[in-house]
């Protein structure tokens, strides 16, 4: 005889949080994004929205999916329902702390939602340097006319169209950037983790190994990589002297990446012609950085990802993930631990 509806053993109650304070407004998501996840989730979840610290460590205990930037090494113990975490991040050489790293939790990122305005950016920075618009900027404050300067200037200015663009690192943002270049007629090589079919916006492919070719010929490189042990400080005194003395180095991906120093003196000694650079070793940029003051240096405060619509894109990839996390099926931006991206 089967059992009656009021037989039937209770389902245990599962829970959703989403905790996101930030002090900008533009990094907090918005009421209508909350909306769409309340109703993605149930009637599977109890969704919580804590306002603070104190609230988010009362719900942690029992949340089995979290939308968050990331998971304090602190918080990590009381976590002990946790099956997923999503950040709203693109990198997460942050969010995977040591103690996170020896959960079975699945992490997943919003790499991609930014892609198309970092390489947006990275662009401007090229122009900047290479039309020399930064230092016109910085004459305008003083109300001086520079044509008669152009003869010194350092880098000189330039056309882009025929430059080589090496780019390290052909993802979603290093995509992107290529397909920009080619429309400005400039070649463009990258190079990649492993091997794939060579995409149409790229004239050159390399594997990670022969960086080396592509430094060398680079008339701009950019760095577009995540952050990883094979990563950190990839860019050091050996790659700046191989590199043209015309050259510019471009990084949007993150500051440990180049060796900050060896930078410097590259800059001061003429290895390389000038630098844009959105991210730093150390973040905000110390005021003792002669980075603030180099001429053929373009600094911008990590603002590279910044648009209006982040947040809802990045909780419209959480909604989809959130139903394939229900379907069974794979997630979206699954970090690989070993890879650390």
């Amino acid at each position: 005889m089967e059992r009656g509806f009021a037989e039937m053993p209770p389902r245990k109650a599962r829970h959703l949080v989403v905790y996101l304070p930030h002090r900008i407004p533009m990094w907090r998501l918005p009421g209508a994004s909350s909306e769409l996840i309340r109703k993605k989730a149930r009637p599977v979840f109890t969704v919580h929205r804590p306002a603070s610290e104190r609230d988010f460590l009362k719900v942690l205990p029992e949340a089995e999916v979290l939308f968050a930037w990331g998971l304090a090494r602190r918080h990590v113990g009381k976590a002990g329902a946790l099956r997923w975490l999503h950040t709203p991040l693109a990198g997460v050489d942050r969010v995977l702390n040591t103690e996170l790293m020896h959960t079975d939790v699945r992490v997943t990122s919003s790499r991609g939602v930014n892609a198309v305005v970092v390489a947006e950016h990275t662009f401007a920075m090229l122009l900047a340097l290479t039309r020399g618009i930064a230092d016109a900027v910085r004459s305008q404050g003083d109300k001086r006319w520079t044509m008669e300067e152009l003869d010194a200037r350092v880098p000189p200015l330039e056309e882009l169209h025929g430059k080589l663009v090496g780019i390290l690192g052909l993802g979603a943002i290093g995509r992107e950037l290529a397909i920009r270049c080619r429309a400005f007629g400039m070649q463009v090589w990258g190079v990649v983790r492993r091997p794939r079919v060579k995409p149409a916006c790229v004239d050159r492919l390399f594997v990670a190994g022969r960086e080396d070719d592509v430094i060398r010929k680079a008339d701009v490189l950019v760095l577009a990589l995540p952050r990883t042990a094979a990563t950190d400080g990839c860019i050091g005194e050996r790659q700046l002297r191989r590199m043209k003395s015309s050259a510019i180095l471009i990084n949007i991906g993150r500051g440990s990446l180049v060796q900050e120093s060896a930078l410097v003196r590259a800059l001061r000694e003429g290895w390389i012609s000038g630098a844009g650079l959105d991210v730093f070793a150390a973040e905000p940029l110390p005021r003792t950085s002669p980075l603030w003051s180099m001429s053929r240096v373009v600094v911008s405060p990590h603002i590279g990802g910044a648009h209006p619509d982040y947040m809802p894109r990045s909780a419209a990839l959480f909604i989809d993930n959130l139903g394939r996390y229900l379907r069974g099926k794979r997630l979206t931006n699954e970090i690989d631990r070993e890879l650390g991206y």
